[in-house]
């Protein structure tokens, strides 16, 4: 079982300081983990209510910082560890760009980048950034097109209803070419399952609740099956996090629907350690108890 320690608030124990997480990321790395993940906000707007997952954890005016920027920073201090994002909103990135900065950072690491996206929720994020929220599919889709493109061929050119460029070389390409993987945070529908299918590796559940992941399962299954080998299927999800009777979220708890999460579909377990920790000193012990999981 491929484990993954999501490092989101985790540099909070630390006066805020985000090179905590070179040390929080070693220690992973020394315990056996697959790899971490970093959240992603480009900028975040006064509207927080319009969360559609429950309440949002942090202010308006609490820092985000930029996910690859900092992966580059980890992977230049460890030498095992998978670089992920859970999830980058790529379409905020230019496709070109965004092509360019993965493929440095996958050389940078020796294949090590693993590429989670979706396309957010926030409206104001793509106002700043010049992206019309309405074709965010049309756009999210187009993007990853590109990107997988250029990571395979040059010259490449590209004709499509956003973007258009002819005989373009965008060099280096990934140390994983164009196998980089790309696993998706979106609500899963037989479309988007193909759409998986056909450019993808796997899938980020939104949800954590077993009936969510075994219906998306069976979605992606059937894709795969028709496009390519079913075994290749990546499933990365969250347990449930379970709360004790004092009302506070308690780890053992949480560990226990292992077994459930995996007969439900995932292949990947990915856990937040601030669920559980209460000061700096808590973080490895809690990062041991996770990697009980894999043994």
């Amino acid at each position: 079982m491929k484990l993954i320690a999501g490092l989101f608030g985790l540099h909070n124990f630390y006066e805020g300081d985000i090179n905590s997480y070179i040390e929080i990321s070693q220690s992973a790395e020394e315990l056996g983990f697959h790899g971490i993940s970093l959240t992603d906000h480009v900028v975040m707007g006064k509207n927080l209510h319009k969360y559609p997952f429950g309440s949002f954890p942090l202010p308006s005016e609490a820092p985000w910082y930029e996910p690859l920027t900092v992966l580059t920073m980890i992977a230049s201090h460890t030498s095992k560890l998978h670089l992920g994002t859970a999830v980058l909103i790529a379409p905020l990135r230019n496709p070109a760009l965004l092509a360019k900065t993965a493929a440095t950072l996958d050389s940078i690491s020796k294949g090590r980048l693993e590429l989670g996206v979706g396309m957010g929720w926030q409206e104001e994020e793509y106002h700043t950034a010049g992206v019309p929220f309405e074709k965010r599919s049309e756009i999210f889709w187009e993007t990853l097109e590109i990107c997988q493109l250029l990571w395979k061929n040059s010259p490449a050119s590209h004709k499509g209803n956003i973007y258009q460029f002819d005989d373009i070389w965008c060099q280096p390409q990934p140390f994983q070419g164009s196998d980089l993987p790309l696993l998706f945070g979106l609500k899963m529908t037989k479309q988007t399952a193909n759409k998986i299918a056909n450019i993808g590796h796997g899938w980020i559940p939104i949800k954590t609740d077993a009936e969510f992941i075994s219906n998306g399962k069976e979605l992606l299954t059937s894709a795969f099956k028709e496009n390519r080998n079913e075994k290749e299927l990546r499933i990365r999800g969250q347990l449930p996090t379970q709360i004790d009777s004092s009302g506070v979220p308690n780890l053992d708890l949480t560990l226990k629907q292992a077994e459930k999460s995996i007969a439900a579909g995932l292949t990947e377990i990915e856990i937040f350690p601030i669920n559980f920790v209460r000061s700096k000193e808590d973080i490895k012990p809690v990062l041991n108890a996770i990697s009980d999981l894999s043994k």
